[in-house]
């Protein structure tokens, strides 16, 4: 949601004032307003815990919808904004650290939550929490011990999940599951028949990539240098971008030799790489290791990572903070060995043990959060060294 043409953690005092009166920002799916932060009114305890419960259970039912946004400090009227009252805050840093330590109770995770602090001239604050749709739904409650809770927001109400909707979300979790897995195999296979040389295949999946109404048109994007690709993606792109099916790809027509990269961007938002891995020789006559054929994923690592730093750059373009699941797979490395030295500085090379590697998927939650970003390099590059046998 926008308002003025900006997004929510620019918004100032002014812009909110768009908000009073108007019946285009009534309470609806995705907008609650709530006149202040009902714990902060409670000094009995158990009045406490009721009213942290009710918080937790209307983000949930915001997760297990569409997502949207509640407003603490903003007075409601027949469902539309009343007045700017603000909730006074003397620390919104430990406002917000309280408030994630609360949703912590949230299962099967917290869903993904933004907090923005809007100061008023009363020196009060508005807090608006931006909910995002969640991925692991349905979220429950458990309030109190023992007696769990699944809600959902219907127009301007939070109400308990009906057993269709609870059964729709498990289904649908496993689906997006599902999805990736058949996607991933069906790439896969179709460089295994065109790549006779050891490939790595990278896809950096967006949660949203069964969406239909979430496509864009990549060669669009491209024509109308909206996404300037070759500067995006600069090093992996040597030639115009080319529409197929899925998207654009960016084919080496002028340098055949330099063919050890393909990039497919998707429609769909999935960003798709597939690095041939160098193997090298060693000195045959050295009777001590006996080893032909060695495994370099040095400039690997060093790829995979500006991918990453790439795509996040691409969807900060776009204007789409979206969780993101970073997949790797090694094919044609069965028998090759990994230089590595053991922690006493001694050479202790290890073997890849298969010819097919398919890693389980690493989430990114927010590929625009910088430091979920770098935890996400720094997991894809660890579990895929451990898929090849890598011990450091």
């Amino acid at each position: 949601m926008k308002i003025n043409n900006k997004n929510f953690q620019d918004w100032t005092e002014e812009d909110l004032k768009v908000l009073l009166h108007n019946d285009a920002y009534r309470e609806n799916n995705f907008i609650d307003y709530k006149v202040d932060f009902a714990p902060f009114k409670c000094e009995d305890k158990n009045k406490k815990k009721e009213k942290q419960a009710e918080f937790r259970s209307d983000v949930c039912s915001l997760a297990n919808a569409d997502g949207g946004y509640i407003f603490y400090g903003i007075g409601e009227d027949a469902g539309m904004a009343g007045a700017l009252v603000g909730i006074v805050l003397s620390n919104p840093d430990r406002f917000e650290l309280d408030r994630r330590n609360e949703l912590q109770a949230i299962r099967p995770v917290m869903p993904e939550v933004e907090f923005t602090f809007v100061r008023l001239n009363n020196e009060k604050h508005v807090v608006i929490l931006h909910i995002q749709r969640g991925l692991y739904k349905p979220y429950i409650t458990e309030e109190p011990e023992g007696d769990f809770h699944f809600y959902i927001r219907h127009g301007n109400k939070k109400q308990a999940m009906s057993y269709t909707e609870m059964q729709n979300a498990f289904l649908n979790a496993a689906m997006l599951a599902e999805d990736i897995k058949s996607f991933r195999k069906a790439r896969l296979n179709d460089y295994k028949e065109e790549t006779a040389h050891p490939f790595a295949l990278v896809h950096l999946i967006p949660a949203t990539f069964k969406n239909q109404s979430d496509a864009l048109s990549m060669y669009d994007l491209a024509r109308n240098r909206k996404l300037i690709f070759e500067s995006l993606f600069n090093g992996m792109v040597r030639d115009r971008p080319v529409p197929n099916v899925d998207g654009v790809y960016f084919p080496n027509f002028k340098y055949e030799e330099y063919d050890d990269e393909h990039l497919q961007i998707f429609n769909n938002g999935t960003v798709e790489l597939r690095m041939n891995l160098y193997v090298y020789g060693t000195n045959k006559n050295d009777s001590h290791l006996k080893i032909e054929r060695w495994l370099n994923t040095l400039e690997f690592w060093e790829e995979l990572q500006k991918l990453l730093d790439d795509t996040a750059e691409m969807y900060k373009k776009l204007n789409r903070a979206v969780p993101m699941y970073v997949c790797v797979s090694i094919y044609g490395c069965k028998g090759l060995w990994n230089d590595e030295m053991d922690r006493f500085g001694m050479n202790a090379p290890t073997k890849v043990d298969r010819n097919e590697i398919v890693c389980a998927p690493i989430e990114i939650r927010n590929i625009l959060d910088d430091e979920q970003l770098a935890r996400g390099k720094e997991d894809s590059i660890r579990m895929t060294k451990y898929a090849l046998g890598i011990r450091k």
